[in-house]
C-alpha cells in the first residue's frame, strides 16, 4: 500500500475532531467536563457512550464498543475503513487520490461522480427550463414546497429521447458509464444511445451517506407515454442500486429515527418528503416492495423499532405477514401505524391538522403481532374451536416461516410470542409449541421438496452472475496462543517492533492472518512509518475481518501492565519453540542413520547443543 494512504489517513484524522463527527450523527450533550449521546449500537436508554476530546475516542459502558473517529464512522455507516475515511475525507474538504484505492473501489467512485453530475443535471432542468414547468405545476399541486424539493434533490427528465445523452455529449461523460448505471441504453446495430427516463419527475434514491445511487421516475399524468409505461419507473439493478435493499430517505431520516427511538415505513416518495415537510422526518419508504430481511438490517443499524404505516381500508395483510417471518428471528421490534381510511400519508398530511394526525398514528402503533391476532379476532368466530384453530394456525404459520433462531435472545423473544399467543387464544403454551414443531416440520419437507426439482435458468433470462463482497475467509481453528500474544503486545507497545522484527521472522507464525498482520507492521517499520494501529488498518483494508480482530488484540496487550516482560516471555516462547521443532527434526534425522556413520556424530552434537540451549 502506497505510503500517501497512510499519510491520507493521518490528514483525515487531524481534521476530524470526534466530538464534532458524532455530534453530526447525533444528538450530543455535556454533562460537566464530559460529553455523551445515546449509544446508537445497542437499544440504548439513556446517554451511555462518553466522547473523549482530549484522546479522540469514544467508549460506551453499556455495550462496551468503543474507538476512535474511524471506527464511530465504521460501526455507524456499516463501511470499511477506506470507505469510513473517504467519508471523513468528504467531510472535512479533503482530496482523496483514487490511485490509492483498489480497481473495484475506484470505479465504484467513478459511478458515485457520474449519478452526482446525473442528479445535478436533472434539476437543473426541473428548475430553470421552460420544458419543466408543467412538472413544476405538477409538483405544486402535490404541495410539495421548493425548499423540499431541492432537500431532496428532485428533478426532470425531458420528453426528448437523447437529451441526457446530449448532455453527456458536451460535458465529455463516458456514455458506458451512463449505461452501467441505468440512465442510458444503446440502441441496436450500434446507433448511438437513448434515454431511459423521458417525461418524468425525478427522484433521487440515495443511501444513508446521502449519495445518488438510482432514480425513480414519475410519469407526467399528461405525457403521451402515460399509457403505455409503468406510472413510476425505478433504475435497473446496478453495482449501486439494489431495489430490495434500498430506502428512500433514509439519508435524511436516520438522525432523526435515532432521536425518536423509531423510523416508520410508508410507500411512497412523496409520504415521505411530506412527512419531512410536516416537521416528521423520522420516515422513510421502500421501493415498491414489502418490507423485507435486507430492509430490515438497513433499518436495524440506526434504530431497533420499525414502524408500518398502512391506510385503514389497505389493512397492511400481506405486509404485516412478511414482516412477522423477519420480527420473529430478529432484534427489533414491530408495530403498525393506521392512518384514516382511504388517505396515504401524503394526502392526510396536505390537510389541515394532518400532521397531528399522522404524528398521533405513530404514536398509537400497536405490536405487529397484536394487530395481526386483532384483525382474526375481528373476522373470525374466536369462540369456537375451529376459530381458535384457524387463529393459530395462520400466526403460527408465519411464524414457521422465519428462519431457525440460533441466539439465546432469539429464542427467548419467540417464547414470549407463544406465550403471549397462547393467552390471547386462551390454548396452553405447550399445546402451541407443539403445533409450531408441526408446522415447521411441515416447512422444511416443503422446502426440500422445492430444493430437490431441477432448477431451469431460461435462455436470455437476464440473470448476472453474482459477485461476492464478503471478505476472504478466516483459517480455520483457534490462532496459536503464543502468536496471539506477540501482536497483541507489539500493537500496544508499537516500539517493540523494532526488536521483534530482528529476532521473530514471520515464517514462525502458523496462523496466516496473524502472519500477514505481523508481515505489515514490519513492513511499517521498514519504511520509517510508525507501525501503530491505525496505519496496519490501511495496510488491511482488502481484510475487513483481519483489521477489526487488529483492534481487540491490541485492546488486550493494553491490558498489560509490564509490557516488556510480557515482551521478553513471548520472544523466549518463540525461541523455545523453534528449539523444540529443530530437536525432533534432529531426532528423527538420528534414527535414520547408522551409529558408524561421520554424519551420525554431528547430529548427535548438535542435538546435545539444542538440549542444553532448552534446558
Amino acid at each position: 500500500m502506497p505510503r500517501d494512504l497512510v499519510e491520507l489517513k493521518t490528514q483525515v484524522k487531524a481534521a476530524s475532531d470526534i466530538l464534532d463527527v458524532i455530534s453530526g450523527y447525533l444528538p450530543v450533550q455535556q454533562v460537566g467536563k464530559a460529553y455523551k449521546c445515546v449509544c446508537p449500537f445497542h437499544n440504548d436508554t439513556r446517554p451511555s457512550l462518553q466522547i473523549d476530546r482530549k484522546w479522540q475516542n469514544f467508549h460506551c459502558w453499556a455495550c462496551g464498543a468503543k474507538g476512535d473517529v474511524f471506527t464511530f464512522v465504521e460501526k455507524y455507516d456499516k463501511v470499511g475503513f477506506l470507505e469510513a475515511m473517504q467519508i471523513l475525507a468528504r467531510r472535512a474538504g479533503i482530496p482523496t487520490d483514487d490511485a490509492t484505492a483498489s480497481p473495484q473501489d475506484t470505479h465504484k467512485f467513478r459511478l458515485f461522480d457520474v449519478m452526482k453530475w446525473a442528479q445535478a443535471k436533472y434539476q437543473q432542468c426541473l428548475l430553470e427550463s421552460p420544458d419543466s414547468q408543467a412538472a413544476r405545476k405538477y409538483l405544486g399541486e402535490r404541495h410539495l414546497a421548493g425548499a423540499s424539493v431541492r432537500q431532496f434533490g428532485l428533478g426532470f427528465a425531458p420528453l426528448d429521447g437523447e437529451w441526457l445523452v446530449k448532455q453527456a455529449q458536451a460535458d465529455q461523460v463516458p456514455p458506458e458509464l451512463l449505461v452501467e448505471v441505468g440512465l442510458i441504453a444503446a440502441r441496436d446495430e450500434a446507433r448511438g444511445y437513448y434515454d431511459r427516463f423521458r417525461d418524468r419527475v425525478m427522484f433521487p434514491i440515495r443511501d444513508a451517506q446521502g449519495r445518488a445511487v438510482g432514480f425513480g421516475g414519475r410519469i407526467m399524468p399528461d405525457s403521451p407515454y402515460a399509457a403505455r409505461g409503468p406510472k413510476y419507473y425505478n433504475s435497473p439493478e446496478t453495482l449501486l442500486f439494489k431495489k430490495q435493499e434500498q430506502l428512500y430517505g433514509i439519508d435524511m431520516a436516520r438522525h432523526a429515527g435515532s432521536s425518536a427511538g423509531f423510523l416508520a415505513v410508508v410507500e411512497g416518495y412523496t409520504d415521505v418528503m411530506m412527512a419531512h415537510q410536516s416537521g416528521i422526518a423520522n420516515v422513510v419508504a421502500t421501493m415498491g416492495t414489502a418490507l423485507n430481511a435486507r430492509h430490515v438490517a438497513q433499518l436495524v443499524r440506526h434504530v431497533r423499532k420499525i414502524v408500518l404505516v398502512f391506510d385503514a381500508d389497505d389493512g397492511g395483510n400481506t405486509g404485516v405477514d412478511r414482516a412477522l417471518e423477519i420480527f420473529v428471528s430478529q432484534d427489533v421490534e414491530l408495530a403498525v401505524a393506521t392512518l384514516p381510511e382511504g388517505l396515504d400519508p401524503a394526502d392526510l398530511l396536505a390537510q389541515d391538522g394532518g400532521a397531528e394526525v399522522f404524528r398521533k398514528a405513530l404514536g398509537d402503533a400497536v405490536d405487529a403481532l397484536d394487530f395481526k391476532l386483532n384483525q382474526l379476532f375481528a373476522k373470525a368466530e374466536h369462540g369456537t374451536v375451529d376459530g381458535v384453530r384457524r387463529m393459530l394456525d395462520i400466526i403460527l404459520g408465519i411464524i414457521a416461516l422465519a428462519p431457525p433462531v440460533p441466539s439465546q435472545s432469539a429464542q427467548l423473544k419467540q417464547e414470549l410470542i407463544l406465550t403471549r399467543l397462547a393467552q390471547r387464544l386462551g390454548v396452553e403454551l405447550r399445546s402451541v409449541r407443539g403445533r409450531l414443531k408441526e408446522l415447521q416440520l411441515e416447512q422444511r419437507r416443503k422446502q426440500q421438496r422445492e430444493n430437490s426439482r431441477p432448477q431451469e435458468v431460461p435462455l436470455n433470462s437476464g440473470r448476472e452472475p453474482v459477485i461476492s463482497n464478503a471478505p476472504p475467509a478466516k483459517v480455520a481453528g483457534p490462532a496459536p496462543i503464543l502468536e496471539s500474544q506477540l501482536v497483541q503486545i507489539l500493537l500496544a507497545e508499537p516500539d517493540l517492533v523494532r526488536v521483534a522484527h530482528t529476532q521473530i521472522p514471520p515464517e514462525w507464525l502458523s496462523h496466516s492472518g496473524l502472519k500477514r498482520m505481523l508481515v505489515e507492521l514490519y513492513g511499517l517499520h521498514e519504511q520509517g512509518i510508525p507501525p501503530e494501529l491505525d496505519n496496519l488498518r490501511v495496510r488491511l483494508i482488502d481484510r475487513p475481518d483481519l483489521a477489526a480482530h487488529a483492534m481487540k488484540l491490541q485492546d488486550v496487550g493494553r491490558s498489560i501492565s509490564d509490557r516488556q516482560l510480557y515482551f521478553n516471555k513471548v520472544v523466549d516462547g518463540f525461541a523455545k519453540q523453534k528449539t523444540d521443532v529443530e530437536k525432533k527434526s534432529l531426532k528423527e534425522q538420528l534414527g535414520g542413520v547408522g551409529t558408524d556413520d561421520a554424519a551420525a556424530l554431528d547430529l548427535l552434537r548438535r542435538f546435545q547443543g539444542r538440549t542444553k540451549e532448552a534446558g
